[in-house]
């Protein structure tokens, strides 16, 4: 198989992955026999590696391959037709960790586009990650025809979402993904808000903030984190290790929070900024900077890559993404409604950017003073 001539404007990425999608299209690809490799792209396209391997994993992103360990990149097989019981309203089952603010406002925007669209919404809410492969198996049993997905920290039901699938219940996840599982998703572009609050956590002067997360074994944060280092980069500033761990910080015993942050105050580099996972994160940070014995004089601007519902920036954060956690669920509830109503096409990533906000210089700084003798500490707020 040779490859067709580049038409004139288009980029080299967009016609190596299109040209490989119409030869899918068109059977050239056994499912059971790997699919061509890294090197062989090079070869044919007389591209570079970086665009041959970001051809492979949007391919894989969007679902139309999927990487094996051990034995390579294979098609994937078109998933069978879905057959409705009845041809009343669907039932879309909604499997998420207990609501917060964050999933709540999800939650109610998935609620308005199903009814919109005619269609049912249960909510079944998980207790732990065992949980949650027993919640869909039991959604499914119970004759739900679809199945939003909001995966726990640590998830392992990428293989429950892949035998709901065989047997034609649609599966959408939100917020988060699997990456050796392909699935349609509805996410935020993860990269872009850890790069972006960071940028401008740096351009108000701060030259080491540090992270300090609520989860650690998710897509959403890996992203995040990636897009943090990208920022200290181009900045030029070091990656420093102690200040990018993936700790869950908001479920440390207080003591061991607030051993860290002693530590962060006492490095050669300081700590005059912190970037927290969300605004709950940044919740018991508060808590923890106005803790008992804590000596920490200076300033503390504090940012925020979620800020946790539809009022906008934090009132204590200096810079906060604002998430639209509504066209999320508004989003998911689409994707499984066109899933529902015909063939299936290749699955594919819904990738929606975040709102970013700041507040002027000075604004929204902690000032951290040393206790009196005999007194105890203060903390104030400066938003002027």
């Amino acid at each position: 198989m040779t490859s067709t001539a580049r038409p004139p404007g288009v980029s080299l990425f967009y016609w190596v992955k299109e040209s490989l999608r119409q030869s899918i299209a068109r059977g050239d690809y056994d499912p059971d026999t790997p699919f061509v490799t890294q090197r062989e792209i090079v070869e044919r396209f007389g591209v570079s590696t970086t665009t041959a391997v970001r051809a492979l994993n949007d391919l894989v992103a969007e679902g139309v391959v999927v990487r094996r360990r051990g034995l390579g990149t294979f098609v994937v097989s078109r998933q069978p037709e879905r057959l409705r019981a009845t041809s009343g309203p669907a039932t879309i089952a909604y499997v998420s960790p207990d609501s917060d603010g964050h999933k709540h406002i999800l939650q109610r925007g998935l609620a308005a586009e199903a009814a919109l669209l005619g269609h049912r919404l249960l909510v079944a809410n998980t207790l732990d990650q065992n949980h949650e492969e027993r919640t869909l198996l039991e959604v499914a049993d119970s004759g739900a025809d679809a199945v939003v997905l909001y995966p726990w920290n640590g998830s392992h039901a990428g293989g429950v979402v892949t035998a709901l699938e065989s047997r034609g219940v649609a599966v959408v996840l939100v917020d988060r993904y699997f990456p050796d599982v392909p699935t349609d998703a509805v996410l935020f572009d993860d990269f872009a808000i850890g790069h972006d609050v960071t940028s401008a956590v740096i351009a108000r002067g701060h030259r080491a903030p540090a992270l300090l997360w609520s989860e650690s074994d998710t897509t959403s944060v890996r992203d995040r984190r990636s897009g943090y280092f990208r920022a200290l980069r181009e900045a030029g500033l070091p990656e420093l290790p102690e200040r990018s761990v993936l700790t869950n910080y908001y479920d440390l015993p207080q003591p061991s929070r607030i051993e860290r942050l002693q530590r962060l105050f006492a490095s050669p580099e300081g700590l005059s900024a912190v970037i927290c996972a969300n605004a709950a994160t940044m919740g018991v940070l508060i808590g923890d900077l106005l803790a008992p014995g804590l000596d920490l004089p200076g300033h503390v601007e504090m940012a925020s890559m979620d800020d946790g519902g539809p009022e906008g920036l934090s009132p204590l954060a200096a810079v906060a993404a604002q998430l639209p956690a509504r066209a999320m669920g508004t989003a998911a509830a689409q994707l499984i409604h066109e899933r529902l109503s015909g063939p299936d096409g290749p699955r594919r990533h819904v990738v929606l950017p975040a709102r970013l906000k700041a507040a002027g210089k000075g604004q929204r700084l902690l000032s951290l003073s040393r206790p009196a003798p005999e007194s105890s500490g203060s903390a104030q707020s400066s938003d002027r």
